[in-house]
C-alpha cells in the first residue's frame, strides 16, 4: 500500500485537532477536501480511523496505533523542509522563532528590527504563544522558553535571566500613595484559561483574595490597558527598550528574577542561519 505524506499529514491534523473543520483551517484547505482524504485513507486501510460525533472526530483504536508513525513522519518532513530551505538559500531564508507573548512583543520584535539592519537576507517569523510549539516537527526553528526542554531531541543553547518590575502609566503612578505595597495597586493580568501564566500565580500567592481590576487573555490588550491608566502590570525591566510612556512603581521589595532558555532541535543547531540568529539573540538578551 502506497501512503504519502499528504495522507499522514491530513490524518495527523484531524487526530490532533479532534475536528475536521479545525484540521482544514490548520492546513489551509477546505473541509470537504479533508473529509475526502480521510475517507479514501479509511477505504485503503480497511479501518475506520475516526468516530464522528457531537464531540468532534475522536480517533479509533486503529488511529491510535497509527499515530506514533504519523508523528515520526511529521518530524522527518520538518527535517527535510529545513534541509531543503538550506540548499535553496544557504545564506538566508526564513527563521521561525517562538516565545511567550511578553517576550515575543517586548524582546523579539525589537530584536528583529536590529537584526534586519545587518542581516537583511534573513526573514524572522515570530510566533507568539503561551503553549510550547513542537520544535521537533518544525513548528519553529528557535524557541525562547521559561523552562528547560524535557524532550531528548531538543537542546538549550543559552540560559539567561530577566529581572521584572511593576509598570504603569505616569498618570496612574501619580495616583498611587508612597510608599506603597502590593495591596495598594490596581492589577492588570491574565484571565480565563491563561490564569496559570506568570505573573498571575505569583500575585495570587502574595496578595490574599487577589482580585485584579482588569484581565485579558491577550498580552497586548493588557499592555494597552496599562498605557490607558487602568492599573499596574508586571513586565520584564530590560525589555522596555525605548518606551517612555510607562514608569516603574516601587513596592519596597525586589521581584524574583526568572530564567529563560533559548532552545532548538539538536538536528538544526549548526544550521548557519539558525546559529546566526541564536548568537545575535544571545548577545542582545545576555
Amino acid at each position: 500500500m502506497d501512503l504519502d505524506w499528504n495522507d499522514a499529514h491530513t490524518f495527523l491534523a484531524v487526530a490532533e485537532h479532534r475536528s475536521f473543520s479545525a484540521a482544514a483551517r490548520a492546513m489551509g484547505l477546505g473541509q470537504p477536501t479533508i473529509s475526502r482524504r480521510i475517507q479514501e485513507l479509511e477505504l485503503r486501510l480497511g479501518e475506520q480511523l475516526f468516530d464522528r460525533g457531537k464531540h468532534g472526530a475522536m480517533p479509533t483504536r486503529a488511529a491510535l496505533r497509527l499515530l506514533p508513525a504519523a508523528e515520526q513522519m511529521a518530524r522527518w518532513a520538518a527535517e527535510f523542509d529545513r534541509a531543503a530551505r538550506g540548499v535553496e538559500n544557504p545564506g538566508g531564508g526564513v527563521v521561525r522563532m517562538a516565545a511567550p507573548p511578553g517576550i515575543a512583543v517586548e524582546q523579539l520584535a525589537p530584536f528583529a528590527a536590529r537584526f534586519r539592519t545587518s542581516h537583511p537576507e534573513i526573514v524572522l517569523d515570530i510566533l507568539s504563544a503561551v503553549e510550547h510549539v513542537d520544535l521537533t516537527r518544525g513548528a519553529a526553528d528557535i524557541a525562547v522558553r521559561t523552562q528547560l526542554p524535557a524532550e531528548p531531541e531538543l537542546v538549550a543553547l543559552h540560559k539567561g535571566s530577566n529581572m521584572p518590575g511593576i509598570f504603569a502609566s505616569e498618570a496612574y503612578a501619580r495616583t498611587v500613595r508612597q510608599p506603597c505595597s502590593w495591596h495598594d495597586l490596581d492589577w492588570v493580568t491574565w484571565s480565563g484559561v491563561r490564569r496559570h501564566v506568570v505573573p498571575r500565580p505569583m500575585l495570587e500567592r502574595i496578595i490574599p483574595d487577589f482580585e485584579p481590576v482588569f484581565t485579558s487573555d491577550d498580552y497586548l490588550v493588557q499592555k494597552a490597558a496599562v498605557r490607558a491608566g487602568v492599573g499596574a502590570m508586571i513586565m520584564g525591566r530590560p525589555v522596555l527598550f525605548e518606551q517612555t510612556d510607562l514608569v516603574e512603581i516601587d513596592v519596597g521589595v525586589q521581584l524574583p528574577a526568572y530564567d529563560f532558555y533559548i532552545v532548538v532541535a539538536k538536528s538544526v543547531q549548526q544550521v548557519p542561519r539558525i546559529r546566526l540568529v541564536v548568537d545575535e539573540l544571545v548577545a542582545m538578551m545576555g
